[in-house]
């Protein structure tokens, strides 16, 4: 049997049912990633492993032990299986180290001394030693989490869950967490983690599994899932995720919708900074320059391509009409921005016009 197996799984709440039967297998030392849009059931799901929610039906074995039967023994459980959270969830009146050593002392019986010699052993693992006696509050989101992820490891489970790990940080912090988790991956922890990082789904999954509507829609290889796809809501969600259109016509001439429609897609990507604002100058000065002079002429499209880890971003602009409104003369200073943010992708085809955006 595989260390993970869950058989026929439902959850039902009074007014909806966020697992609508669910089966899947994890072995040991698999990185199974749930992937999916929001409300499809993938941290309800989590949740059940672990048994923070009661399955209405179905089976969760956990190493041979079915953990829904009535006399499961959940603490036992809970010492096989290390969860985080996205809200990372420390005590903010206890010290970092206070945090990691409660747990191995209360449910594993460890002596202080023992605690204290694993949570500075995990706190080292996590590149957060140094941090050992400082509070909650003086970390950043990023730390914080790594703090989290200390306090599981600590524990020594057999398998990791991990709910939307690096939702609730900021931009800048989601690396750190994200290398902490690829570590891990590389020392052979078996993991099941919910996310919307996508990159990290391709880069460490041994399988990603794409959940809608309460169950596993499609599963297989990160080459199988983001490359070749065979069912439609996968191909839809796989291509939201890595590009964003507008369309621009005369009456549908919103730059303010616009840009602000780029930019949260550009978050949602966890772009830098740098990037984000590559990304908002380049649209800007292409808009201002060549497509306000020419929308009465054609109609616009934009599409912004994302690959990799943003490390490759593509603007693609379609038009309409017989001529190119790109080959007019354009203010030297629009046109010097231009040509240091992008280098143009030549296209045989007429009406097409792709920017590589240069960070």
């Amino acid at each position: 049997m595989s260390f993970i197996e869950i058989r026929g799984l439902r959850k039902e709440f009074a007014d909806i049912t966020p697992l609508a039967g669910v089966d899947f297998s994890v072995e040991k030392g698999d990185v199974v990633c749930l992937i999916g849009p929001s409300g499809t059931g993938k941290s309800t799901l989590i949740r059940c492993i672990n048994r923070l929610e009661t399955p209405t039906s179905g089976e969760i074995f956990i190493d041979g032990e079915n953990v829904c039967e009535k006399d499961a023994d959940i603490p036992a459980l809970r010492k096989k299986v290390g969860m985080v959270f996205q809200s990372f969830n420390l005590f903010g009146h206890k010290s970092i180290i206070d945090n990691i050593m409660m747990p191995q002392i209360d449910l594993l019986g460890k002596t202080e001394q023992e605690a204290e010699s694993e949570a500075l052993k995990q706190l080292k693992r996590v590149g957060l030693e140094s941090k050992a006696n400082s509070m909650p509050d003086e970390l950043s989101g990023g730390q914080k989490q790594r703090a989290a992820i200390a306090r599981a490891l600590a524990m020594h489970p057999q398998v990791m869950l991990f709910d939307e790990p690096t939702s609730a940080l900021d931009p800048t912090m989601v690396t750190e967490v994200k290398n902490v988790i690829r570590k891990l991956a590389d020392d052979g922890m078996t993991m099941v983690i919910v996310t919307h990082e996508m990159q990290l789904a391709r880069d460490i999954a041994t399988r990603v599994l794409f959940m809608d509507d309460g169950i596993i829609y499609e599963q297989g290889t990160p080459f199988d899932i983001f490359e070749n796809p065979k069912k439609e809501k996968t191909r839809s969600f796989v291509l939201k995720i890595t590009r964003w259109n507008w369309d621009c016509t005369e009456n549908c001439y919103d730059y303010i919708g616009m840009s602000a429609s780029m930019e949260e897609f550009c978050r949602s990507r966890f772009m830098s900074r740098k990037q984000l604002n590559s990304c908002l100058l380049v649209l800007d000065e292409i808009f201002t320059s060549y497509i306000v002079p020419a929308y009465h002429d054609h109609d616009f499209s934009f599409e912004l391509e994302v690959s990799g880890d943003n490390d490759k971003i593509k603007l693609t602009v379609n038009y309409s009409g017989d001529t190119d409104p790109f080959e007019r003369e354009i203010d030297p200073t629009s046109e010097a921005i231009i040509q240091k943010k992008t280098k143009t992708v030549l296209s045989d085809e007429m009406g097409k016009r792709v920017f590589e955006i240069v960070i």
